[in-house]
């Protein structure tokens, strides 16, 4: 059984949500070449290219596979023991399924869902035999502000 997944969690950004990111990077870049903080400049372009290089990998589709051994997610083989459970997240405006959360003891894998609903549903029902479902997982404060910032 599989089921089409992004690299990692994908956000629907507006064209306002880019035009605020970029007044921001702006100013920021602006206030450091006063300053003439030519370094801080330098760092917030790698910073900037590291983080358009996460998201043209995090928005590839990809296939997850389950059976009786191991998650497969593309070509990371996951044991099955790996995880304490998984979480299906709703979104809140469409209420469909939009991701899928792997939870282990230290982290947790967030992947956005690019299947139909048949499917999502039919990989559910696999994957509960192998781990089982909770209602809800722990996330820092930063987390939290970057999903509700969309970074």
């Amino acid at each position: 059984m599989h089921l089409r997944v992004y690299n990692g969690e994908k956000f629907e950004r507006s064209k306002w949500w880019y035009v605020w990111f970029a007044v921001i990077l702006i100013c920021i870049i602006i206030l450091s070449l006063v300053k003439k903080n030519i370094v801080g400049v330098v760092v917030l372009f790698f910073i900037l290219w590291a983080y358009f290089y996460y998201s043209i990998i995090a928005n590839q589709v990809i296939k997850m596979t389950i059976n009786s051994n191991h998650l497969l997610v593309d070509k990371k083989a996951f044991p099955r023991n790996t995880f304490i459970g998984y979480v299906l997240e709703i979104d809140k405006k469409s209420q469909k399924i939009k991701n899928i959360v792997f939870i282990s003891n230290k982290s947790h894998n967030i992947y956005t869902i690019d299947d139909k609903n048949e499917n999502i549903k039919n990989f559910s029902i696999e994957l509960d035999n192998y781990i089982p479902m909770l209602g809800d997982f722990d996330q820092s404060f930063f987390e939290k502000t970057s999903r509700i910032l969309k970074l």
